[in-house]
């Protein structure tokens, strides 16, 4: 959908007239002016007057003894300027931005990340409208260094000009954020019904004690993608559990006479070329019963586990390998059959092929005997029901001034309405909009059958610490190196193992202590 095609079903803000929109790094791409600038318009200024001077000769024929005459020209001009002086300073002060009890406008500075201004302006004026009193300077940021420049401001006072009072994180920085975070109001998690209409990922995450540190206002998970025409070529079933995949990745994947692959069966065992590799790793070791945050001998074999069953995708099944493009190329261009990925990543895939037929399900899961009785142990197994969280959230600087607007505001984006106008927004330029995070709006998306998958397990996620493409510099980005060292480690031939996870496990002690998180 080209610019000019697009309608927002909300009102419009004002534009600034002034200028461009300016699009680097550190400058905000607000549209408009702060609207409590105290400048008094050009239109409205009165240029400096400079009355011709008055000769009074007293030695004039024509003069008497006596008061004086006044000069009635300069009388008139000059109080013609006092009152034109009045008149602006009084229209300065009455048209000067106040809100219903005579304050100044309070203008929230909001960094966001991933979407343009024209797609939240709407909602923004939206919210302007019902509280005069407050006005929303937004700026989206470029992902490169966002979570070090972010810092960087947030140490700042918090009076500075262009220091955020809100904007976005990742879920998963919080313990990179702490002290910096301000705690969400009790009145604000009452009235968004955050412990009963949220799912329960949120709770898991976002809490610190018995305090919420953040508002969600989308979620996303790992799904498994697949190739609707191969599938049905080959007549096999989708896969519910990692061995079903296993075995389908395997049939489906097809080599040349020279052994190279033309056709892959699933994107795993690698982490050059597998996008996500860290979220497919890090389920694995979620539904296989590890924490890499725990550090005993048992926890640390079930992680090991789980990096050995991912690599085999490589060194044993040998459905993917070095030689291949990224996945998501691999995917969009019809030569794999089952990939791994969130929500946003059906955009990419429509951008490079729209007409690639795909769908998405649910992620497998693995045997487990919890819950199997003794004596049917060797007969039968349940599947595990954990799926992978990756999400963003929206957070307040705690030393703003302005925290009472700021968690008004984000009560808004955050309510049923709010987020129901966003969607339809962000709907107009592409497939869907931002994955609810509300339970009880799920029924509203849920016949798009490229959302249904996401929302359905949503209540049984996790998330975790090898979330990919935070690009955080820091926590995730970190935790991902050692995982990465560990899987090239194991996949490299005549490595051994348990070297391998004795480097692993001081890596991550070392993030765990750095970083103060509570296993």
């Amino acid at each position: 959908m080209s610019d000019n095609e697009f309608q927002s079903p909300l009102p419009p803000r004002p534009v600034n007239l002034g200028g461009p929109e300016k699009t680097d790094n550190e400058t905000a791409t607000e549209i408009r002016p702060p609207e409590n600038q105290s400048e008094i318009p050009a239109s409205e200024v009165i240029p400096e007057t400079n009355p011709q001077r008055v000769n009074i000769n007293t030695t004039s024929p024509s003069s008497k003894v006596g008061p004086k005459p006044v000069n009635k020209k300069l009388f008139f001009i000059l109080g013609g300027v006092a009152l034109a002086v009045i008149l602006a300073v009084g229209g300065w002060i009455l048209l000067k931005p106040k809100d219903s009890v005579g304050n100044k406008v309070v203008t929230l500075n909001y960094w966001g990340l991933w979407e343009d201004s024209q797609l939240l302006e709407g909602v923004f004026a939206d919210f302007e409208a019902k509280n005069p009193g407050i006005k929303v300077n937004y700026k989206k940021n470029q992902k490169t260094d966002y979570r070090s420049r972010l810092q960087g401001r947030l140490a700042k006072t918090a009076t500075e000009e262009e220091v955020p009072d809100i904007f976005r994180i990742h879920a998963t920085w919080l313990p990179m954020f702490s002290g910096q975070l301000a705690s969400v109001p009790a009145d604000s998690v009452s009235r968004l019904d955050l412990d009963k209409d949220f799912y329960e990922v949120f709770k898991t995450d976002l809490k610190v004690g018995e305090k919420y540190m953040a508002i969600p206002l989308m979620y996303d998970s790992l799904q498994l993608f697949y190739n609707k025409d191969i599938i049905e070529a080959a007549q096999v079933k989708l896969p519910k559990s990692w061995w079903d995949l296993q075995e389908t990745a395997k049939l489906l994947t097809v080599k040349d006479k020279d052994g190279r692959i033309t056709r892959a069966g699933l994107a795993a065992g690698m982490v050059e070329n597998v996008d996500h590799w860290s979220d497919i790793l890090g389920l694995l070791i979620k539904q296989n019963g590890g924490d890499i945050l725990q550090s005993s001998p048992e926890n640390d074999a079930n992680i090991r586990d789980a990096i050995i069953y991912y690599t085999n995708f490589k060194t044993l099944h040998k459905v993917w390998n070095e030689s291949l493009p990224p996945s998501t190329e691999m995917f969009a261009n019809g030569n794999l059959a089952f990939y791994f990925a969130p929500s946003w990543r059906v955009f990419d895939i429509e951008t490079i092929n729209p007409g690639l037929k795909f769908e998405i399900i649910n992620v497998p899961q693995l045997p487990t005997l919890k819950d199997v009785p003794k004596d049917q142990a060797y007969a039968s197994a349940n599947l595990t029901n954990i799926n992978w969280a990756t999400y963003w959230v929206e957070a307040v600087n705690s030393k703003s001034p302005k925290q009472k607007e700021a968690w008004k505001l984000l009560e808004y984006l955050a309510s049923k309405e709010g987020l129901e106008k966003m969607f339809a927004t962000q709907s107009q330029l592409r497939s869907f909009g931002e994955i609810y995070p509300r339970i009880s709006l799920a029924n509203q998306i849920a016949d798009n059958p490229k959302i249904s998958p996401f929302i359905s397990v949503a209540n049984n996620s996790e998330s975790g610490y090898l979330s990919s493409r935070t690009f955080d510099d820091g926590l995730n980005d970190q935790m991902n190196k050692y995982f990465t060292d560990a899987v090239n480690g194991i996949v490299a031939p005549g490595t051994e193992t348990d070297k391998i996870m004795v480097t692993l496990r001081s890596g991550i002690n070392q993030l765990v202590t750095k970083y103060g998180i509570k296993p």
